[in-house]
């Protein structure tokens, strides 16, 4: 298997920005409307760093005005802020007073707004991402399905895709701290150019600084998801394997093992804290360096007293801007491993054999041919089957036998079009397999094996598998696979709570349902691959025995290494296993 992970091993590090546009770009195109909710959120933040400038900037002219000996409620002011430096205007009292309550109220009206804004799409896309990876898990080709960890699967879509919204939220922000920042430097200019100048200074001087953090918010990201992983994979193969972890008396093991990897983790974003931590104190050290030397050098600064202490209010203000911008940037550093694993699965191709553009396929008259048919298993040295040609009649039965090793299971695959052949073609009514639209042929069709996947749900859930069966045909197909009997003598019978382990099940009970799931959607073509070997005799021949009743005059293809199974088909194809 290949972890997902993977993918964000040995990544260089250089160009980063470039790169996190890139994927940026990517996202938007997944999420339709994003580009003009991006751009509206971050107008809206700017509009109200603007509204936080005026306010900073009146409410110095106010403190000034009403320093003023002798003014009159109502007098005019011979000053208007600092905004405009030594220009001099009239205005009044209640105006001044005006404008400053209009710019706090739309700042907060706006800060409101944004917020809401921001959830709303947060959750737009977090939901929208979550879609397209379940999506995709469909889609793709169901041998690079396998590739994959199902635990890392399962960590991305219910974890990982939050990661996007995330980064989206610091692509925002990034963009509302990048205009204030301008606006901001821009009314500072106006003010006291000397003081914009050491604004802009240490501006650069805490980017470049704060960069240095770079790598390791990077890989504090990487290894704490690295972390959540493996603490996911081992939480999904308990549950997955609970009876035999007891069976084998693991418990206490595997709870050494959970606690090791949670203190990772733990460990992990205990470092990020601290490194969050070290970054903030870095930064405000040097606002409070910047400040300091406005201070210390305001009288040889060419600066009017009040547009200084505006201009010096406006920086101290701007401060924040300035460390949530480089904090954005270096959050998204350690967003990148899990961005990296939603683009690798969004990323795949779909399965080519899903397209609508295919030849439907409304019943099967004639037969289905394999014409020379091999199949390869990706790294393996020896073919699964190798030229195989045969026929399956239509209304017919078919038994499917071999030594294992010999292709039987393969065969069944390609007949689903779980896989398709590397070499040879598969022709149904003398028509590609690979022309005909899938679902139309696999609505012909079902398949019971020796191996049910039980799923959370009742028996009566686990039979109908989330088709639109009714209850009738579910109890149809109950008694058909001799599974009605038993079932009845379950506390809650049909609707017993089931799960993966279904410790209450044997392993015939569990084929009995199997069978009954694929049974009650009542195919014309019934797959079964060893679907009754885990049954005793005697129920297995009662089972065979209505089935070979119920399947007279339609297809069914049985694989079976029972000679006595075999010999109740009609026909028989014996398959060899491939040589080196």
């Amino acid at each position: 298997m290949t972890t997902i992970r993977k993918s964000v091993s040995g990544k260089p590090t250089g160009a980063f920005n470039l790169v996190i546009a890139a994927r940026f770009r990517e996202l938007l195109q997944l999420v339709p409307g994003l580009r003009m909710k991006t751009s509206v959120m971050i107008v809206v933040g700017i509009l109200s760093g603007l509204m936080e400038m005026v306010g900073i900037t009146f409410l110095v002219s106010l403190i000034f005005l009403l320093g003023q000996q002798g003014s009159a409620s109502g007098a005019a002011v011979g000053w208007l802020p600092a905004f405009f430096g030594e220009f001099d205007t009239a205005i009044s009292k209640p105006m001044l007073v005006t404008i400053l309550i209009c710019a706090i109220v739309l700042r907060i009206v706006l800060g409101f707004a944004n917020s809401i804004i921001a959830s709303t799409v947060s959750h737009q896309i977090s939901d929208r991402i979550r879609r397209r990876l379940y999506s995709k898990i469909l889609a793709i080709p169901f041998q690079r399905f396998q590739h994959y960890e199902r635990s890392d699967i399962m960590n991305v879509i219910a974890t990982e895709s939050y990661a996007v919204a995330s980064a989206h939220t610091s692509l925002v922000r990034l963009g509302i701290s990048l205009g204030t920042i301008v606006i901001f430097g821009a009314g500072m200019l106006v003010m006291a150019w000397p003081i914009a100048l050491l604004g802009l200074v240490f501006g650069v001087i805490h980017n470049l600084t704060l960069g240095l953090f770079a790598d390791a918010y990077r890989r504090i990201g990487e290894t704490a998801l690295s972390a959540v992983e493996d603490l996911t994979q081992l939480t999904w193969t308990t549950l997955q394997a609970l009876k035999a972890v007891k069976s084998f008396g693991l418990e206490n093991r595997h709870e050494s093992i959970f606690d090791a990897l949670s203190k990772d983790v733990g460990q992990a974003w205990s470092r990020s804290d601290r490194l969050g931590a070290a970054t903030s104190l870095l930064s405000e050290a040097l606002t409070f360096g910047v400040i300091l030397t406005i201070i210390l050098s305001s009288q040889f600064l060419p600066v009017d007293f009040r547009a200084a202490l505006s201009a010096t209010v406006l920086l101290y203000r701007l401060q924040p801007h300035i460390k949530d911008f480089d904090s954005q940037i270096l959050g998204l550093h350690a967003l990148e491993a899990s961005l990296q694993n939603v683009l690798a699965i969004i990323s795949e191709a779909d399965d080519a054999r899903q397209a609508s553009d295919r030849e439907e396929l409304r019943h099967l008259q004639g037969e289905i041919v394999f014409h020379d048919v091999s199949f390869s298993y990706e790294g393996s040295s020896l073919p699964a089957v190798s030229h195989v040609s045969f026929s399956i009649r239509t209304g017919e039965t078919t038994a499917l036998t071999g030594l294992s090793g010999s292709g039987k299971t393969t065969i069944l695959n390609m007949l689903l079009d779980l896989i398709q052949p590397t070499e040879g073609r598969i022709t149904l009514d003398g028509k590609d397999l690979s022309t005909i639209e899938r679902s139309s042929w696999l609505r012909q069709l079902s398949v019971s094996g020796q191996d049910v996947e039980l799923m959370e749900g009742t028996v009566l859930d686990n039979i109908r598998f989330r088709r639109e069966i009714s209850e009738e045909d579910v109890r149809w197909a109950a008694d058909m696979a001799c599974a009605t009997e038993f079932i009845e003598k379950l506390p809650y019978g049909f609707d017993e709570w089931l799960g993966d382990e279904a410790i209450r099940l044997s392993g015939g009970q569990r084929q009995r349902i199997g069978l009954a799931r694929a049974l009650a959607g009542r195919p014309e073509i019934l797959l079964l691959d060893e679907a009754t070997n885990a049954l005793d005799e005697a129920t297995e021949a009662r089972v065979l025995s209505l089935l070979l009743k119920e399947y007279q005059g339609r297809t069914l293809i049985i694989v079976s290494h029972r000679p006595s199974v075999a010999s109740l088909m009609k026909h028989q194809i014996c398959l060899v296993p491939a040589l080196a």
